[in-house]
């Protein structure tokens, strides 16, 4: 039985002149008895691309477009 699992993705994004810019977000999540694995591990799935979407978003206008 799963009772907790850490989900992450990266993505690394070419500025041009040798410099990068790498945004990393991982969620943690806890699996009650009885709750659906399959389900909370989509659900973590659709949240991480939008932490990850915001931030690429916060950044960009702090440091202008990519």
């Amino acid at each position: 039985m799963i009772r907790q699992f850490t989900i992450g993705t990266s993505h690394t994004l070419n500025k041009g002149n040798f410099n990068s810019m790498r945004i990393e977000c991982s969620l943690t999540v806890e699996v009650p008895p009885g709750d659906d694995f399959e389900v909370l591990k989509d659900k973590a799935q659709t949240e991480l691309r939008r932490l990850l979407e915001e931030t690429y978003r916060a950044q960009a206008r702090l440091n202008g477009p990519q």
